[in-house]
């Protein structure tokens, strides 16, 4: 997901096809690498409560878990600097928030906060990373991109609820409880859509996108109500679900605001 979402973003800013592929892949690498840090760092809660994971089902051990974390970070970080110093700059950042997340801070009630960070730089990665620069009205995007970030931690950590809960893992949702979670997690996806689509309502020509970002919307407010339903598959559904919504919202948005004028020049 977040190596497509690179892709877009870094196409929309008028990247390379060169360079566009080269960003694409290196996340590709370093989001492989959190993926098994993140295997590596759960496998003792993943025996109670996700015994089909690869380490918890014997398929591999925590060792090869941590070399294949270390190789594919160091695949992903070479590619990130063959696409130039600023891609290789965020990158490792946001590498490093990963395994924030992954070693120390999943697991506690502060997981949202890397989670978060994560989801804001990745249009900084793409865009800088693709063109060298960013444009004034950067920082706008990077807040919202992070709120919808907090938005998104909000919702996995509802999916992995009642399996955090077996296992007496921590998460900001055993902490705040099942419906405060739910409601935060619907009130930030609103605050999030509502300034997306108002943003583009003032862009002349944005209408098709518009229907795009509708699109997205929709899908959001599918995973919020998947979230409640009482199925053991409609949880980890329901945030994949809003997390896709937020990617077709967030690139159709930026693809509006660059094609304003507003994110170039």
């Amino acid at each position: 997901m977040n190596a497509v979402a690179t892709v877009v973003v870094a196409s929309i800013a008028g990247g390379s096809t060169g360079v566009v592929t080269r960003l694409g892949l290196a996340m590709l690498g370093m989001q492989f690498a959190i993926g098994a840090a993140n295997d590596f760092s759960d496998a003792s809660s993943d025996a109670v409560s996700k015994v089909g994971k690869p380490i918890p089902a014997g398929q591999i051990s925590r060792r090869t878990a941590a070399t294949v974390a270390a190789v594919a970070a160091g695949l992903g970080l070479l590619m990130a600097a063959s696409a130039g110093t600023p891609a290789l700059i965020v990158g490792f950042v946001g590498l490093g928030d990963g395994f924030l997340y992954d070693l120390r801070l999943k697991g506690t009630a502060l997981a949202w906060a890397p989670f978060a960070a994560g989801v804001g730089l990745l249009p900084v990665y793409a865009w800088w990373g693709a063109v060298g620069s960013v444009p004034p009205a950067f920082p706008g995007i990077v807040v919202l991109a992070f709120f919808a970030g907090v938005t998104l931690a909000l919702a996995n950590a509802y999916a992995d609820l009642d399996r955090d809960r077996a296992s007496a893992t921590s998460s900001v949702a055993t902490f705040l409880g099942r419906r405060p979670t739910l409601v935060a997690n619907a009130g930030l996806l609103a605050c999030v859509q509502i300034v997306a689509v108002a943003t583009t309502g003032m862009a002349a020509g944005a209408v098709p996108l518009l229907w795009i970002e509708m699109a997205g919307c929709g899908l959001g407010w599918l995973g919020i109500a998947l979230a409640g339903v009482s199925d053991d598959r409609a949880g980890p559904l329901a945030w994949e679900v809003q997390a896709v919504g937020m990617a077709v919202l967030g690139g159709a948005w930026l693809a509006v605001l660059s094609g304003a004028g507003l994110l170039h020049g």
